[in-house]
């Protein structure tokens, strides 16, 4: 039976959300085998809803081998995060819902931003903006510093196709035409598929590459992105 989105969304939401917690906050004491169980389920329905061909099912399964925090938990989150977040910004825009389409694409770059600041070994620039000492476009510019004096290649591009992103989705012109909303929206999906994918070259120059071969999720990202 084909699998309905919306409720695998709003399943697989909490669960990633309930990994974030499990991954980062020390006070969590649920049910792992649990989670890890609904996390790995939920990675194959959205495979399946996909049809990745494994893709995705395959690598969240091998991240999940051994299951704990230390062992590449960041990982898993990191693409089951990506590849909900844009599936469901596709779903989004096909049923004409484009504002929520760029929010949920806005949301995948803001956390692709911070597994880069992360991975650059500067997370105090993400401290900053989640605190709100400054604002978006200031923290891309930070992270471009950072990210240019290790001597990281288009890093001016890589941060202004974030704040493109954010902009779509924190600043949506309500008054535009249905037609010129779609194409926000599909560009606003376009523009964070191509962050993320930026970004596992970003990770891998880094020293502090994605878990998930690049070719396993670039291919991913392209049956995502097919169906806009």
């Amino acid at each position: 039976m084909p699998v309905a989105f919306s409720s695998l969304d709003q399943r697989l939401s909490r669960d990633i959300r309930e990994l974030h917690d499990y991954l980062w906050d020390p006070s969590w004491a649920r049910d792992e085998a649990a989670l890890r169980a609904r996390l790995l389920k939920g990675a194959t329905d959205l495979d399946t809803f996909l049809s990745a061909r494994g893709r995705l099912r395959k690598n969240a399964e091998s991240l999940a081998k051994p299951w704990s925090r230390e062992h590449q938990g960041a990982s898993l989150f990191e693409l089951l995060y990506d590849a909900l977040g844009l599936t469901a910004a596709t779903e989004k825009t096909r049923k004409g819902k484009h504002r929520d389409a760029a929010a949920r694409a806005q949301a995948v770059i803001e956390s692709t931003s911070i597994g880069v600041c992360s991975a650059s070994g500067h997370f105090e620039i993400v401290e900053e903006w989640e605190a709100r000492k400054i604002d978006f476009d200031t923290y891309t510019t930070k992270l471009a510093e950072v990210l240019q004096a290790k001597l990281i290649p288009q890093v001016g591009q890589f941060k202004r196709v974030l704040n493109v992103v954010y902009e779509f989705g924190a600043d949506w012109d309500v008054s535009a035409s249905k037609e010129a909303q779609a194409l926000a929206a599909r560009a606003a999906i376009e523009d964070a598929t191509w962050c993320v994918s930026r970004s596992l070259t970003i990770r891998s120059l880094l020293g502090d590459p994605q878990k998930v071969a690049e070719k396993d999720f670039e291919a991913l990202l392209g049956f995502i992105v097919a169906r806009l």
